[in-house]
């Protein structure tokens, strides 16, 4: 029924309006909820799709947060975007998989002799020189020409000379080779925990523990948990539930079977529980 009064005709442009003020009101829903999404990651990995919202083409969603997808893992960087890598200092291919000769750039990086590195480069004087303290320029010195140094040599002050080694290298028992110093062995806390560190010549590299992967995590690359559990790498039995935990993850069998959970054998009814039930069962009838 109609209030008294009011005709159909009166309300033929409110009808008219009712399918904008849903449209509207579904736009607002949809804006709050990519707003939602793009303050937790980058604004290009999400992307909407009529009245949906999901991951931008190359991005893949994980636990809620789009994480950017390479066709081939960069081998000396980090994915950043779809099938894009940005490479560490040193390292450059669409991969990270070519190593920068820094010997061959110009204006020359070394005043006497270059040496390229994987990912660096070392700075060599000629005969009757010097390293200097910055590690790429050369000083004439007199006492230094036969000191068969193997990187560089330095005058000391109260006189004669020594032999001097790049950062990340220290001066070997012969005082003129220099030996690679272990800085792993050496700085327990010099990698977050979530990474374990990898030493290298005359340098160390912080990479991602046994269990984590290197991801998005809240708009920053970061190593993150790896879900075995998830990503069907675990090695629990078939008849075990995986549980995943941080960096790693535990197998528990499945009712009626027992184990470590990583192997998981059908339970046995005890024999002689069985007999004694089965006595039971008959003094009963009688």
């Amino acid at each position: 029924m109609l209030p008294r009064g009011l005709g159909l005709l009166s309300l033929f442009p409110l009808l008219l309006l009712m399918p904008l003020l849903v449209a509207d009101d579904s736009r607002k829903r949809l804006s709050k909820t990519v707003s939602r999404l793009q303050s937790k990651q980058p604004s290009v990995a999400v992307c909407t799709y009529g009245q949906f919202v999901s991951c931008c083409y190359g991005w893949k969603n994980f636990n809620g947060v789009c994480q950017p997808q390479c066709n081939k893992s960069c081998k000396n960087g980090i994915c950043i975007g779809p099938n894009k890598c940005s490479c560490y200092k040193g390292f450059q291919g669409k991969y990270c998989e070519a190593d920068v000769n820094e010997c061959g750039l110009l204006p020359r990086l070394c005043s006497h002799i270059c040496m390229n590195t994987q990912g660096s480069y070392r700075c060599y004087c000629e005969s009757g020189f010097q390293l200097n303290a910055d590690g790429e320029t050369c000083s004439k010195t007199s006492l230094c020409s036969n000191s068969h140094c193997q990187f560089g040599c330095q005058d000391l002050e109260e006189g004669g000379m020594r032999c001097v080694c790049p950062s990340g290298l220290r001066l070997a028992l012969d005082n003129r080779t220099c030996e690679d110093i272990d800085e792993c062995q050496h700085g327990a806390d010099i990698c977050p925990s979530s990474r374990s560190c990898r030493n290298t010549f005359g340098s160390y590299l912080c990479v991602c523990r046994e269990g984590f992967v290197i991801g998005m995590l809240q708009g920053k690359m970061k190593c993150r948990d790896k879900d075995e559990c998830l990503l069907g790498t675990h090695r629990c039995s078939r008849h075990g539930h995986c549980i995943n935990t941080l960096g790693s993850y535990m197998c528990k069998c499945q009712e009626q079977f027992s184990g470590d959970g990583f192997t998981c054998q059908k339970q046995k009814i005890n024999q002689s529980l069985r007999s004694s039930y089965y006595r039971y069962k008959l003094s009963k009838r009688f």
